[in-house]
């Protein structure tokens, strides 16, 4: 692949700049609902992505056709150049001239993602895993969820960048609906990732002591709506960081908006002196590994909320450019079908230096929220938990049922109290972030346990 883009000759072209990515990718699905075999396959792609920009405007064409690449790029400079005498539109963006010349390969990635177990032996052991399911007649229904991963990329640039890159992830979600006395019902969820197909087996009893404990909830009272201390669980605060920050630290939404440049201002105090959130695209073995980006960015560890101060956002080279900013990584497509744009990889908050019996203590009433169904948010969130206890003098109490905690994002960023010192990243390899039309992109999200000294439930 990289013989192909040299003969190229990207520095040659008559155009301001141009790149090109190609991808070598692999996907394996199972499905497995109520103990019915429902999908069994792998797909692979083999395609490019051609950007060119010339005269002030970006050009785009994907293809599988990465034999014709040369005539892509010439077709491209061709359209660009009958603008000609057209009123040029301000770029936002200037070529990474001052980018050095970098080449970035893994060779022992490379090897690894060449190869794969049979897809027998994948089908196996999600029939292995589904079988668990009998143990348990309160089942009503389930559907297990297998997906894999692996791909390599490939990237030139016309000055000079280039690079390999390797990703690759296995998992499965497993869902699941209790039904009990009297038509109850409570809907939960199994999750298992790993970087390789090896890291998804033994994970029998912990499966089997998630279905026990999601049968308390079939009883579990529902909440009295109000406001209540919480204890977030590492998952909850991911997926709330992911959510309610992170997305409105993707510097594309900046641009053009004053409104939203105002509101989230560099060194504005946004959030507790205990909250510190960062984007890391380096973290390996997360769904979130992003080494570098689609732009040939190298990743770096972005704080963006520091002691709760607003310290930075999320960039690609073109939104760098417009908010005078520096590129953090963050330019990236969820496949060879799309331009870059700005996204997340692994966002998370960082722990403090409390165990989770001392968080405890500082709860005389309260909630422990220890899963979630679903997050949105952007100035005012949502999350839907999936299991929560009640927090009684100090102790985790009884399980109870709570629909939606909610709340506005700068009054809880600030109603912080105390991070715990256990760290948790959530990693899944089915779905994603979703963002314009660029579905499903894999990220990770987590932190510590969170105590947050008011927060809406219902």
């Amino acid at each position: 692949m990289f013989h192909l883009l040299a003969k190229l000759g990207l520095s040659q072209r008559t155009c301001v700049y141009c790149d090109v990515r190609i991808e070598e990718t692999a996907e394996s699905q199972i499905v497995i609902q109520n103990g019915e075999l429902t999908a069994c396959q792998t797909v692979s792609s083999l395609g490019a992505f051609v950007r060119v920009f010339n005269n002030g405007r970006w050009f785009y064409c994907s293809t599988t056709a990465v034999s014709e690449l040369d005539a892509v790029l010439a077709k491209l400079i061709a359209q660009s150049e009958t603008l000609c005498g057209v009123p040029v539109v301000e770029p936002l963006w200037e070529p990474p001239g001052h980018v050095e010349n970098r080449s970035m390969t893994d060779d022992k990635n490379v090897e690894i993602a060449g190869a794969d177990h049979p897809l027998g032996l994948k089908r196996q052991l999600c029939l292995d895993y589904a079988g668990l399911i009998e143990e348990f007649p309160t089942i009503a229904n389930f559907e297990l969820n297998y997906r894999d991963m692996r791909k390599i990329k490939y990237f030139a640039s016309s000055t000079g960048v280039s690079f390999s890159a390797t990703f690759q992830q296995y998992g499965f979600n497993l869902n699941y609906t209790l039904k009990g006395e009297n038509g109850a019902h409570f809907s939960d969820r199994f999750n298992c990732f790993g970087s390789c197909f090896e890291d998804l087996r033994g994970f029998a009893d912990q499966l089997r002591e998630s279905i026990r404990e999601s049968h308390a909830f079939l009883t579990a009272p529902i909440i009295v709506p109000g406001t209540y201390r919480m204890i977030l669980n590492n998952a909850v605060v991911g997926v709330f960081a992911h959510e309610s920050f992170g997305h409105k630290s993707e510097a594309d939404f900046m641009i053009g908006e004053g409104r939203a440049m105002a509101e989230w201002a560099i060194g504005k105090v946004v959030g507790s002196p205990v909250l510190s959130i960062v984007d890391d695209g380096l973290l390996e073995g997360t769904s979130g590994y992003c080494p570098i980006d689609d732009e040939g960015t190298p990743a770096e560890r972005t704080y963006l909320i520091k002691h709760g101060i607003l310290c930075g956002r999320l960039h690609s080279l073109e939104t760098a450019k417009a908010l005078g900013e520096c590129p953090t990584g963050n330019a990236r497509a969820v496949n060879f079908e799309f331009e870059p744009i700005v996204r997340m990889t692994a966002t998370y908050v960082e722990p403090g230096d409390l165990d989770f019996a001392a968080m405890l203590a500082l709860v005389p009433d309260g909630i422990y929220v220890k899963d979630f169904r679903y997050g949105t948010g952007m100035s005012t969130f949502t999350i839907a938990p999936r299991k929560c206890y009640r927090i009684r003098d100090g102790r985790i109490a009884e399980p109870v049922r709570v629909n939606v905690i909610s709340g506005s994002v700068f009054e809880t960023l600030q109603n912080v109290e105390a991070c715990s010192n256990d760290l948790e990243l959530f990693s899944s390899a089915v779905g994603g972030c979703g963002k314009i039309e660029q579905w499903p992109l894999p990220v990770s999200f987590g932190g510590p346990k969170v105590l947050v000294s008011a927060m809406t439930a219902s």
